[in-house]
This record gives structure tokens, sequence and C-alpha cells, in this order.
């Protein structure tokens, strides 16, 4: 039997509608492309389409290191019997090319990515070749002669136009190679490189401060205190998604400390995400120091764990950050929003689909949930000796729960690959069900000791 969402609690899919209604993309900057910025582009986003400012290649090039000839000497070498050939030269890459054409009966020596010669049409692999004449006993090359031969035998399959690279055949200038609000990784910086484009504009990269709370932290462990395990955490997640931590904090439970804080850290930020201080307690004031600066969206919202969450816009004529978000303090709580929440702002801020991965996967045992309430559950994928993840027949991960799944209970995310979605009316799945998964980043990754 499903029961409603209390009236007190919002569904997480429509508070993510209301807020990424909202949300515009930072402003552009142009940032130059060079070797200097090349690791600074890394998780940054195309605020405009990339399009090819040059050909690539630039001009014909060798696919293959061999021999490079004409198109009558191809064609004779086709025919079966070997056909001798004068060396007079060599096509290395990234050297200029030999002012003289190439000529019938001759050909150069030339090695991948050489510029094709002048009269040249046909590149043959050095494996197609020998130095010495077959009918003396010459045997087929296994790799190019590191001396310059005089003459040079090939024969055998030889197709006209072989083994050149044209140019332009990867990109010509003006086609588009990434849409706007594609996320510059490793394979999108070897395209941005070889486009040859001067400059880029990007989506401004997200500024966040990140603010934790309460005086449990601030003893030490071996005083009362308890490890801040939270601002580390989200600060890790911020920066995987391309944002940039420019400050950070920690205040005490006073209401004036609270306050200042705030203000201090909301004026250097887009966004402020601020940990702990977010529920109903006596000693709970960071809701009153965001009310200062920013116009309430959420308070609590209907999952678990995580209920506990301030959302506020900054207010009309004001300044400084765009957004905060206050977050539970107990750790898994404080994680599992910041996945679920903060990132998808982030991502939204940034220019990028704002939505994260989704899977399926199929339970190995029984779980609850309490109705009204969306859960995450800290889920462990089954792996075979090698650390992958096994799947059932179907293509489905096969999962389990990663550990206890307390919200103070942070051991556990160091098994979890996967937070695994129980909807606001169902009570359990049963073992063999279907399960929505949000992949995390070790569900990508194999593990040294799976299942242990």
């Amino acid at each position: 039997m499903s029961e409603p969402v209390p009236a007190e609690l919002e569904r997480i899919d429509d508070l993510l509608a209301r807020l990424l209604a909202q949300v515009t993309p930072l402003p552009a900057e142009r940032i130059a492309v060079s070797d200097e910025t090349a690791a600074s582009l890394i998780g940054r986003t195309l605020a405009e389409p990339l399009c090819a400012a040059v050909d690539h290649p630039p001009f014909d090039v060798s696919a293959m290191d061999g021999w490079v000839t004409t198109l009558a000497d191809a064609a004779e070498a086709s025919s079966g019997a070997p056909r001798r050939l004068t060396c007079v030269g060599d096509a290395a890459a990234g050297h200029a090319l030999s002012a003289t054409p190439l000529r019938d009966g001759e050909c150069q020596r030339i090695a991948t990515g050489a510029p094709i010669p002048q009269g040249a049409t046909t590149v043959i692999p050095v494996e197609r070749s020998s130095i010495v004449d077959p009918e003396r006993g010459g045997v087929l090359l296994q790799r190019v002669p590191a001396e310059l031969p005089a003459h040079v035998w090939v024969s055998g399959g030889v197709k006209v136009g072989a083994h050149i690279r044209r140019r332009g055949e990867d990109q010509r200038v003006g086609s588009l190679l990434a849409e706007a609000g594609a996320t510059i990784d490793a394979g999108l910086l070897a395209v941005i490189f070889s486009s040859g484009a001067a400059d880029l504009s990007l989506v401004r990269r997200p500024r966040v401060a990140l603010l934790t709370t309460g005086d449990e932290l601030l003893s030490g462990a071996a005083n009362g205190g308890i490890r801040d395990s939270n601002g580390p955490a989200l600060a890790a997640l911020i920066a995987a998604e391309g944002g940039e931590v420019v400050a950070r904090a920690h205040v005490g439970d006073t209401a004036e400390a609270t306050g200042a804080v705030v203000a201090a850290l909301a004026a250097q930020a887009d966004l402020l995400v601020t940990t702990g201080g977010v529920s109903v307690g006596a000693h709970d004031h960071v809701g009153a120091a965001l009310a200062t600066h920013f116009e309430l969206v959420v308070w609590r919202l209907a999952i678990q764990p995580g209920k506990p969450l301030l959302l506020g816009r900054r207010r009309a004529g004001g300044d400084g950050a765009l957004w905060a978000i206050g977050l539970p303090g107990n750790p898994v709580s404080a994680f599992v929003v910041g996945v679920e929440v903060a990132l998808p702002l982030l991502r939204a801020l940034a220019g990028r689909p704002a939505g994260g991965l989704r899977a399926v996967g199929l339970l190995e045992e029984r779980v609850e949930s309490p109705l009204g309430r969306r859960s995450f559950l800290r889920l462990a994928a089954l792996r075979d000796e090698d650390g992958a993840p096994l799947h059932d027949p179907s293509g489905r991960v096969r999962v389990r729960l990663a550990g206890e799944q307390g919200s103070h209970q942070v051991s556990v995310l160091a098994r979890t690959d996967y937070l695994g979605v129980v909807p606001e009316e169902i009570a359990e799945y049963a073992a063999g069900e279907a399960i929505e998964l949000h992949p995390l980043p070790r569900a990508s990754r194999r593990i040294t000791a799976p299942n242990g």
C-alpha cells in the first residue's frame, strides 16, 4: 500500500524540475589554446560550437612506412612481375617536400605522416618490397632500411592511390567538430589541438565556496570531536564535475559567526555549499544566515538519506553567489544530496546537461524503503575474479547492499558503486527485481579485491 508524500516535503523530481528551469549557464570567456592552457581546459564546457580552422591533415600524407611511387609504376607492379625502381630520395615526416617531381621509374623512401612528393600517387608498404632482385634471392623486407638503397623491387597487390591520407580527409575548414555544451576531455582536447583553433569560447568554470559547520568538528576526535569528511568529499565531487572550490571555511554553532562566514563566502562564489545546521535544532543557524542573502526555494526533501535540505536563490538586487545549497551534516546524507541535487545544479551552471547517468541493476537481496520517501541505497556490484562488474543475461548489473545504510555510516562509501533508487511508492524490492542505478565513479573501475 502506498502513502502520499507528506505535505511539508517535496519530491526530488519536482524540486529538480523547478530548480533547473531557473538556472542559466554562467557567462562565457575566451581562453587561448596552447600547451600552457591544455591541462586547465579539461572539464570545461564549450559555449560555442567547435569548427575546424584548418584542414586536417593539412596536405596529402603517407599512411605507411615504405616507398612512394608514380601511377605507372604502381600499375606495373600490380601486374605480377617485380618492378625495379630507382630510389632518388627520402620523404620524412616534418620535413619539406623535394622541389623535383617524382618521375616514372623512381621512388622515394617515405615515413608514416610524411608529405606525398609531387608526381607520386601510391605508397607501397615496406613489407611488399625488397632491395635485392627477387629473381636473385631477394626476400621481402620487414622494416625500412636505415640506408637509402640504390634500387627497390616492388610487386604484387599494389593498389593505385593506396595508403595515402588525403588533405582534409579528417577535417575540412569550417566543419563542425563538437557542439556547444560539450565537455572537454582528453579525446576532445586532441580534436581541439588538431582543429587549428587559436582560442575557445568556454562557459566560465563555476566558483564554489564550501562551508562546514558544527562545534563537534572543532575539538578534534581525541577530545570528543568528529573528523570532517564532508568538506573533502564535497570538494572532490565538485572538482570532478568541473567546478572550482575557491574558498573553504568552518564555523561553530553560533548565529553571529555563521552569519558572518556565510556573507564572506557568498561574496566570493557563484554557488555556496554548506553542510550541517539545516535541521530544526536549537544550534542550527545556517537557515537564518542563508535567508539574509537568498530566497528559499525548498526546505526539506522526501528522500532518504538527506531529508533536511535548504536551497536558495540570490535575492533580487543582491550580489555574490547566485545559489546556495545547505546539505545535511550526516556524511552519507551530505554525499547523497550532493550527488543528486548539488551536482545537477553545478552542471547546469557550467552549461552542461544537468542529469547524471542511469543504469539498470538486478538485486541479489531484498531491500526496504520508507513509503513516501525516495531512497538512495548504497549498492555494490558483484564482480568477477578480475574485479569487473557482473551482469545478468539481459545486461543488468548484479548488485547488493554495500553495507549498513545508516546516514552516519560513512565507511560504506568506500564500497559503493551505485546509488540504487527506490521510488516513493515502493516499500520493498525482492531479490531478483530490477532497480534503477545512478553510477558513481567506482562503478567504471576494476576493483583489486572484488567482493572482499
